[in-house]
């Protein structure tokens, strides 16, 4: 026991004499020393610059001091350079010195030809819109109560300004419609539009309000010809049309005709029977299945021929009987 106490002793000892033997000699050695860039302008950036992160220099100094910094990155000092005589855009080249070393030891020199390379340009700070991004479609028993939409819907985007060159939003992920059933809040990255650009926040949650869908007949819904000013009297038959929709259950429950118009583009035609086919006007919230029937007889005028729909296609030609000569 009393010889592994005096190893241990023998050992303390060994080290506390090279310590006193490092921090008395001087020698030579290179080390990195941190590049810190002040009096920047705070309207200024210098994203895209080429800045290294330390310099390598060669310092001359207790033997201790630089063996700490080397192992154990003890701070010796650091590289300033000072840009507050800049003031506006700009691009240059700066070359580093000895005199941009800050340390209580002998600078020698620094170790490489350290040339930094400068992008002044300016700092910008823009509030811009998320633009949710959707693929695909919803699962076919499934619709939305409301527009899908991120919380929140902007975001603050700080950066230089040449990297806001066209640039109107800030994306998210691609969200895939067909992966979600029912409402729910989804966490989604931002993608950042330019590596120079900083996003807060980075996050956004999409919402999604869904609910299940049903298919439901409209009867009797009145069909309303368009004309153009100075057309005669215009019939239309049938004058009612079934229309078939599907939409959300909860409010296909309230809808009522009101909401909903068959018309039948009529135009300037001349005096004649005309079978056209019908359209169907219906909140942005409503799929149109089909319309019964699908197409009209229109009667413009007072035709004294034998009422038989000549324009089946719906293209405007005159009927027979009412050609020249």
């Amino acid at each position: 026991m009393n010889r592994v106490g005096l190893k241990i002793s023998c050992f303390l000892a060994s080290i506390l004499i090279w310590v006193q033997v490092a921090a008395t000699s001087v020698v030579e050695q290179e080390a990195n020393l941190p590049l810190e860039i002040t009096g920047l302008s705070t309207h200024l950036s210098l994203a895209g610059s080429e800045i290294p992160r330390r310099v390598p220099v060669r310092l001359r100094g207790s033997k201790l001091s630089l063996f700490t910094h080397k192992y154990f990155s003890r701070y010796l000092g650091e590289v300033q350079l000072n840009l507050g005589d800049v003031t506006e855009v700009s691009e240059f080249s700066y070359q580093l010195t000895e005199d941009h070393v800050v340390t209580e030891l002998e600078v020698v020199r620094l170790a490489a030809d350290t040339r930094v390379r400068l992008r002044v340009d300016e700092l910008w700070t823009r509030t811009l819109p998320v633009d949710l991004r959707l693929s695909g479609a919803w699962p076919e028993d499934v619709g939305t109560l409301r527009a899908p939409h991120t919380e929140p819907d902007s975001v603050v985007v700080t950066g230089p300004s040449r990297a806001f060159a066209g640039l109107v939003a800030v994306r998210t992920e691609t969200l895939e419609r067909a992966r979600h059933g029912k409402s729910d809040a989804i966490e989604l990255d931002l993608v950042t539009p330019q590596e120079h650009l900083q996003l807060a926040p980075d996050r956004v949650e999409a919402v999604l309000e869904l609910a299940a869908l049903e298919d439901r007949t409209l009867a009797n819904v009145p069909v309303i010809p368009l004309v153009d000013a100075g057309v005669p009297e215009v019939g239309v038959s049938p004058p009612v049309a079934d229309v078939m929709v599907r939409g959300v259950a909860d409010s296909l429950r309230t809808l009522t005709t009101d909401h909903v118009s068959v018309t039948v583009a009529v135009g300037d035609r001349a005096t004649g029977v005309y079978e056209l086919p019908g359209q169907a006007d219906l909140p942005a919230w409503l799929t149109l299945l089909g319309l019964a029937p699908d197409r009209f007889r229109v009667i413009v005028g007072h035709p004294t021929f034998d009422a038989t729909p000549a324009d089946t296609a719906g293209t405007g030609a005159q009927p027979p009987g009412n050609t020249d000569g």
